[in-house]
């Protein structure tokens, strides 16, 4: 939970930066150099999350979602590997086996939720596909959609 809640308002704050987000969502606080308004905003969507319910709801229609994302984030590892010119610090063995049993663990973890409590699940999918609509509006006023891949 530290690291949802350390990692989340920085994403706002990114967000707010790259003008898909309000402006004032980045804002920082001129003694602590936190995006404290990100932190507020963060507070206020998890009170109104913990506030429709149960521990087990919450966890069924939002938290589940998260592992989409980290499925998602440890496949990029595998497509950055790949990429001719990327000269990592390390090397390690087997990275390629655990990385895809971790995607494989995760990706259970998002069809055991679908399976084992479907309308809660599919609440959850349908909170996080409603921020599409709100990403595609944010880009285009900003003039920027996702960076496209680097060329080599």
């Amino acid at each position: 939970m530290t690291g949802i809640i350390l990692a989340g308002p920085r994403v706002y704050l990114a967000m707010a930066n790259d003008g898909v987000l309000f402006r004032w969502v980045g804002a920082v606080h001129p003694t602590y150099r936190t995006p404290h308004v990100a932190i507020a905003l963060q507070a206020v969507w998890s009170s109104v999350l913990v506030w429709t319910g149960t521990y087990r709801a919450l966890f069924t229609r939002v938290v589940y979602t998260e592992w989409i994302f980290f499925a998602l984030m440890a496949a990029g590892v595998l497509i950055l590997r790949r990429r001719a010119n990327y000269q990592p610090a390390y090397r390690m063995p087997a990275y390629r086996a655990l990385v895809a049993v971790f995607v494989v663990s995760s990706l259970a973890i998002v069809v055991h939720q679908l399976l084992t409590r479907p309308s809660e699940a599919v609440t959850g999918l349908g909170l996080v596909l409603a921020g599409l609509p709100v990403y595609w509006f944010w880009s285009r006023r900003a003039g920027t959609t996702a960076a496209p891949p680097p060329t080599t």
